[in-house]
């Protein structure tokens, strides 16, 4: 019992202290986000959009309409064809809860690595240091435009994404199993509660923080040396995937 009390201990003070790594990054990115109505952090936000949010858009349109369709067609075999059921688990599970998992995921994936990456790549190679040097905070230029931009982009893509899964889906739905389009959509549209909207828009702003948040730290504290950039990026992933889970942990306790 001993053992198992000093392993808690070890994984408590580790997780306190990561956490508050975390969390005074984040501060200084929100100290740092009135610079970015001014050049260059308004471009680096502009840039960081368009590569987390707007390139990602072909793929997740053409996943979440595959998924919509196989979610519901797999759900009409299980509940047995009762059309109300169907549209209530789909809604409940798929739409409100699984859209903005997905899209955090792929967000950390696509992005946040690539985010760790480069930080990491320009601290080893000193261009942080330069900036300072050059009076520059690089709270302004580095870490403001990336948090934001993966917050704003993953609240942006998880309603794109819940809207394919919905159009998309029930479109394919209507082809394959015959459902009437507009019945099923009045269905689903009927049980869309402002709590849940405003509960899945919250999952998503706090996903997307996270992201940025933890991929900024992991990448600017990067160790030198050649295995430097790869452990960092990997360090980004699985913290930000853990801190993702657990706010999602949170959000299903406090939502109960």
């Amino acid at each position: 019992m001993s053992g198992f009390l000093r392993q808690a201990a070890a994984f408590l003070a580790w997780l306190v202290f990561y956490f508050a790594a975390y969390l005074d990054l984040w501060l200084d990115a929100v100290r740092a986000m009135p610079g970015l109505r001014r050049d260059p952090g308004r471009r680096v936000l502009f840039r960081q959009i368009y590569f987390t949010g707007i390139e990602a858009l072909p793929l997740i349109t053409v996943t979440a309409v595959g998924a919509g369709f196989i979610s519901v067609q797999q759900l009409n075999g299980i509940l047995a064809g009762d059309m109300d059921l169907v549209i209530g688990v789909f809604r409940s599970l798929i739409v409100s809860e699984g859209a903005v998992l997905f899209v955090a995921f792929m967000v950390l994936a696509r992005s946040g690595s690539a985010i760790a990456s480069e930080l990491a790549d320009l601290r080893q190679h000193g261009e942080v240091a330069s900036l300072y040097r050059l009076g520059i905070d690089p709270a302004a230029y580095l870490i403001a435009p990336r948090v934001a931009a993966c917050t704003v982009s993953v609240a942006c893509l998880a309603l794109y994404c819940q809207v394919a899964l919905v159009f998309g889906g029930f479109a394919l739905v209507s082809v394959f199993l015959g459902w009437d389009y507009g019945l099923a959509l009045e269905k689903f549209t009927s049980g869309v509660s402002v709590r849940n909207a405003l509960a899945a828009l919250a999952q998503s702003l706090v996903f997307g923080s996270i992201i940025g948040t933890v991929c900024c730290q992991q990448g600017l504290n990067v160790s030198p040396g050649p295995l430097g950039i790869p452990v960092a990026t990997r360090i980004s992933m699985v913290h930000s995937f853990t801190a993702i889970i657990l706010a999602y942990a949170f959000f299903l306790v406090l939502l109960a």
